[in-house]
């Protein structure tokens, strides 16, 4: 059985927030872990291989990020606070750890973190590629999930109307403290975390993934228990395909679960993410020749 071992690290000192890097910690490339609601350090079973996959293949350093929103603390929360604490992670990797070669993989809510970066953080331009495992819609699956779905929907609307955004819902509304703000970006249509439900437009999707201009990767689970059964999940994959300029294909796994919990899916998923972190390499090292021959040239 693979474990992780590592170094755990304060990368905010204002905020105490940590992270956790496992692999060669003295490497320039690492891969960047952003967990779903409720996950912390070791909340994926394959970390641990991918971590090794990494280690092996490319010398890559596992980096998991601990944020605000990270166990309980996704409710009273938002996209933006962490796109804040994660500009302070990748300044801290670049200038402290002088990381040069990063990557990133969100599992879950952590892929609208991952598209989130890449659209507003201050250090996108650093990030070489990213991998999104398990993007499902929270909105869809709170909405089949849920008796009471649209009373708290409505019930957030109102305390948004009033003022009260950043106040917390009645504590029967999830097992975590939530404001009025985050329960409607997680679970109306047209949320800041609404990114990834099976009936928003093509057009739509193409016009929040077109501002992603790094390679990206999707990795589907074939019995993801948080799509509904009523989401024909061959069209949504074809749907992101066809919405993401950059992307380099996706991956289905048939087998897996959401977290991808059985061996040989993880396996599978330490292939893909490994095949699409060469091919990316390969094109960056590939630029960067083309550029010292042209200034070369232009020496000469």
């Amino acid at each position: 059985m693979i474990s992780l071992q590592g170094t755990l690290t304060v990368y905010n000192p204002q905020t105490r927030l940590t992270m956790f890097e496992s692999g060669p910690e003295n490497s320039t490339g690492s891969v960047v872990f952003i967990g779903g609601l409720m996950d912390g350090y070791h909340a994926l079973p394959y970390l641990p291989l991918l971590g090794k996959a990494i280690s092996d293949q490319l010398g890559f350093s596992l980096i998991q990020v601990m944020l605000s929103s990270s166990h309980m603390g996704y409710g009273i929360s938002s996209l933006q606070e962490d796109v804040r604490e994660l500009d302070v992670l990748f300044s801290f990797l670049r200038n402290q750890k002088a990381k040069t070669r990063l990557f990133i993989v969100g599992h879950s809510t952590g892929c609208q973190d991952a598209i989130s970066y890449l659209i507003h953080g201050q250090h996108r331009s650093a990030i070489l590629g990213i991998v999104l495992q398990g993007p499902v819609s929270d909105r869809e699956f709170m909405a089949s999930s849920t008796d009471m779905y649209d009373e708290y929907l409505h019930l957030a609307q109102r305390m948004i109307n009033e003022g009260k955004g950043q106040e917390l819902m009645v504590r029967e509304v999830d097992v975590a403290p939530v404001t009025a703000y985050r329960f409607k970006s997680l679970a109306s249509a047209g949320g800041d975390d609404d990114m990834f439900s099976s009936d928003i437009p093509v057009e739509t999707m193409r016009a929040l993934f077109s501002q992603v201009k790094v390679p990206l990767m999707m990795v589907h689970s074939g019995r993801d228990e948080y799509i509904p059964a009523h989401v024909d999940k061959k069209l949504l994959v074809s749907k992101f395909d066809a919405a993401c300029p950059t992307s380099l294909g996706s991956a289905v796994l048939p087998a897996a679960d959401h977290a991808i919990s059985d061996l040989p899916s993880q396996a599978k998923l330490c292939e893909v993410v490994l095949h699409f972190m060469q091919r990316v390499l390969t094109q960056v090292e590939q630029f960067e020749t083309l550029q010292q021959q042209s200034f070369h040239g232009l020496s000469l």
